[in-house]
């Protein structure tokens, strides 16, 4: 009996230590390797696109762990139409520079997301897509917003009216870093926020 039980505590010590490896292993990858984002409000601070661009230059070592970088604010209400239904309505404009994935969490409904500075190209909400074109498989459509037509690249199932488009100058008023790992990126991001003068 007593040699069955040594038997038994090994297997269950050496099963437990395995589990334990394996926790730590996840968890090694959720600090090190798995990708973290970090948002930051920057409405009130000197902070636009010149200053995004300066952190992409900084980040061609990978030195900072900076995987995407996309800066955005959100401007008045602007008429926008569409050009083959003729229908228009009222909806907010949401200035993007960099990945437009990294603006809020939403599931591309047609077409795509991301146009990084692809000036000619928008995104549209589930709604305003709805409204302008009455469905969401619209990709390649033309919309026209003050003079200005550009070609609808994808519909996302976002909340509200909002015309997503890329820009490449102007002020920001959201920031979000997507790092290699969560250790140290909050740091990081401080740190840069801080030389910035902010």
């Amino acid at each position: 009996m007593t040699g069955q039980r040594i038997i038994r505590w090994l297997l269950a010590a050496v099963l437990g230590m395995g589990i334990l490896g394996i926790a730590a292993g996840i968890i090694w990858y959720q600090m090190a390797y798995k990708p973290y984002c970090i948002q930051v409000d920057c409405r009130g601070r000197d902070f636009d696109v010149e200053t995004i661009k300066r952190w992409e230059e900084r980040e061609k070592d990978g030195s900072m762990g900076m995987i995407r970088i996309a800066g955005w604010r959100i401007e008045s209400q602007k008429m926008v139409a569409s050009v083959s239904t003729g229908r228009s309505h009222r909806a907010y404009i949401l200035c993007v520079y960099g990945s437009m994935e990294l603006v809020g969490k939403a599931s591309i409904l047609s077409g795509r997301y991301g146009l990084a500075v692809e000036e000619d190209y928008c995104v549209l909400t589930e709604s305003l897509a709805r409204q302008l074109f009455g469905g969401v498989d619209v990709t390649g459509q033309w919309v026209e917003m003050e003079r200005a037509k550009m070609v609808v690249a994808g519909v996302v199932d976002t909340d509200g009216d909002i015309l997503m488009v890329p820009v490449t100058e102007g002020r920001m008023e959201q920031v979000a870093v997507e790092f290699k790992g969560r250790m140290g990126a909050k740091e990081k991001m401080k740190g840069m926020i801080e030389e910035n003068g902010n």
